[in-house]
């Protein structure tokens, strides 16, 4: 990866109002009892379910937990939420046949705290969840492949995790959604080849969460030596403003083309 402004000591952007992470695991459980009990069997130290709180007992880190009942849209939204990590029809069908839900939220914005989460998360998926859906970004996975990024955890993964970075309004506008869950500014690219423009919102994105550079509006950045620059501003009219699950209260980075090499 190269880039053509230099990177500055670490820097987190702050909003006046941290964004909250929501995590939906349906599953096959008969009662709100089992689920408790399943709980508290399958996380022996770990964690505990104590009125609407699911405490971490190591941390003392409390998320809130809400159970609810089936629901007939389920296999849908998993469906849509999990075409970028091609689940099966199998799994979806698994999904259909939840009869609880359960509802995961806390206050994130930073790369701890969505870890934190991200393993709340996996404490239900232990306890007979079937599969997990970031609500606050609209992708689904397998219990699978969520628990294997949280073994073999390196701090990129929660880009993986909690970043969808192809969403198209099939004019040439692609833009992400989910940064807010990691306390950073999402990115849209115009007028650019859509395949072009995924890579380049996706190295961008890696290289602000792994190097955590200070970027500035008119700086500029290259995915390498030989692709064209583009110039960092402020996009103040995000497509999901207004949004509540997916607006971005630290705001949105526009990368527009200055020049070819």
């Amino acid at each position: 990866m190269f880039n053509i402004f230099k990177k500055k000591e670490k820097s987190v952007n702050q909003a006046e109002k941290r964004p909250k992470t929501i995590l939906c695991i349906p599953g096959n459980w008969n009662n709100r009892t089992e689920i408790v009990t399943a709980i508290a069997e399958n996380n022996m130290n770990d964690f505990i379910f104590a009125g609407m709180v699911l405490l971490n007992l190591k941390t003392n880190k409390g998320f809130e937990l809400e159970i609810c009942e089936r629901d007939d849209r389920m296999k849908d939204s998993f469906k849509y939420a999990g075409m970028v990590n091609q689940v099966s029809e199998e799994f979806l069908e698994k999904i259909d046949k939840h009869k609880f839900v359960v509802y995961l939220s806390a206050e994130t914005g930073d790369l701890k705290s969505a870890t934190e989460i991200a393993e709340a998360g996996n404490a239900i998926l232990k306890s007979g969840g079937t599969g997990i859906k970031v609500e606050t970004t609209g992708k689904a996975f397998t219990k699978e492949h969520w628990t294997e990024l949280l073994n073999d955890f390196e701090e990129s993964n929660l880009y993986q995790m909690y970043v969808l970075d192809s969403i198209s309004d099939g004019k040439g506008t692609t833009y992400t959604c989910g940064m807010q869950n990691l306390g950073l500014k999402d990115s849209i690219v115009y007028n650019e080849d859509f395949q072009e423009s995924v890579n380049l919102l996706s190295i961008f994105g890696y290289y602000r969460l792994i190097d955590k550079p200070e970027i500035q509006s008119g700086q500029t950045f290259s995915t390498d030596m030989e692709s064209p620059i583009f110039e960092i501003n402020e996009e103040r009219n995000q497509p999901n403003i207004g949004d509540k699950l997916f607006e971005n209260p630290y705001g949105m980075w526009k990368l527009i083309r200055k020049s070819s090499r």
